[in-house]
């Protein structure tokens, strides 16, 4: 009995030790649970605080980025506005310059134009003076003899020649020349187709055909012209006459609305006779007519083998 007791008394006097083993532990895990929290505490204050940092230096990028950006548009758009400002400053002497040769351009056509109306004048008067000078030479030659009376014995001492024998080729042309000159067209005409009918191959025989067409112009026989000038090209075409012939061929043919057929005459005349005196009267004619000036040059035909 005594000895139950005393384990009694044993036990209990160890229980209250353990119940104190056990509190002590619980008051270091409380511990380190406080100091846990205390850490996980600690660590969100410094990630909130280095979220917040984050987000002003965000933040703050964002505006220097949008600052940049306004920037950079005033900076275009004052570049943009100095470039235009400088290249309009730069072109305006050009554009000058060339309103400048536009005019120079124009003054120049006008020029030219003149120029040819003042070539045409002085062709014309060249050939009136040519008029003229055959005019002088004709008055200067000595008349033709009259004819012989009937029965007038030929071979008799100081008879005049017998009327079949036909006037020499000088005088008749100088007959001629002298009525064209004087005023007489029609008896001028009659001459010279008698000087070219008996003298054909006469250096003057192609000039005297231009004469009879030019008297047919003059009387607006436009129709009998053409042919007139038709029978240089056809009868003398290397004569230097011939290009006169192909010149008023057209103006009668433009006399009489033909335009077309005209324009190909003075287009012959620009072709084969480039360097004549005729050559910028025929370009004239064109540009009066509303005609280019231009002639393209001739196809050549193929050599057949």
């Amino acid at each position: 009995m005594k000895r139950t007791i005393c384990a009694l008394a044993f036990s209990t006097l160890l229980l209250p030790g353990s119940i104190y083993g056990a509190s002590k532990e619980q008051e270091e895990m409380q511990r380190d649970i406080a100091q846990l929290q205390d850490q996980v505490r600690t660590l969100q204050s410094g990630f909130d605080q280095s979220m917040a940092k984050m987000q002003t230096l965000l933040e703050q990028a964002l505006d220097a980025g949008n600052r940049t950006n306004t920037t950079v548009s005033v900076l275009n758009q004052s570049v943009k506005d100095t470039l235009d400002r400088e290249l309009k400053d730069a072109l305006q002497p050009v554009a000058n310059l060339a309103a400048k040769l536009d005019n120079l351009t124009n003054d120049s056509a006008d020029t030219k134009n003149s120029l040819a109306d003042l070539t045409t004048q002085i062709n014309r008067l060249s050939q009136k003076i040519d008029d003229l000078s055959n005019a002088v030479k004709v008055l200067q030659a000595p008349a033709a003899p009259p004819p012989p009376a009937a029965g007038t014995n030929p071979d008799a001492f100081g008879a005049p020649t017998n009327t079949s024998v036909k006037p020499p080729a000088g005088v008749m042309y100088s007959n001629a020349m002298g009525d064209y000159a004087g005023g007489k067209p029609d008896l001028a005409a009659g001459e010279f187709a008698a000087f070219v009918r008996d003298y054909p191959d006469d250096q003057n025989a192609p000039q005297a055909q231009i004469y009879i067409g030019q008297i047919h112009m003059s009387q607006m026989k436009y129709s009998q012209a053409v042919m007139d000038f038709d029978a240089v090209e056809e009868s003398y075409p290397d004569s230097k006459a011939v290009v006169d012939a192909y010149f008023l061929k057209g103006m009668s043919l433009k006399s009489l609305g033909q335009k077309t057929a005209a324009a190909e005459q003075f287009k012959t005349v620009m072709r084969k006779y480039p360097h004549s005196d005729r050559a910028p009267e025929a370009k004239q004619q064109l540009i009066a007519m509303g005609l280019s000036p231009s002639v393209a040059a001739k196809k050549r035909r193929p050599v057949e083998q």
